[in-house]
């Protein structure tokens, strides 16, 4: 039988990302769950610096992260 994983996806309000602006790890995923909108860390830039995903920065930061795990 093949392994299961667990996949969580960090959430807060809009207002609480901000108030606490927190470090995501890198690849991890932070939703607001009043806007539903999603960023994703990269281990060094708080909540408020992150771009949201699907903005032009957001797609060129995945771009050259995923270029240097593989």
């Amino acid at each position: 039988m093949p392994a299961q994983t667990k996949i969580q996806v960090r959430r807060d309000t809009s207002s609480n990302w901000t108030s606490t602006n927190p470090v995501l790890a890198a690849g991890e995923f932070g939703l607001e769950t009043n806007t539903l909108k999603l960023k994703i860390g990269n281990g060094s830039t708080a909540w408020v610096s992150l771009a949201y995903v699907g903005s032009t920065v957001e797609r060129d930061t995945l771009v050259r992260f995923y270029m240097e795990v593989i």
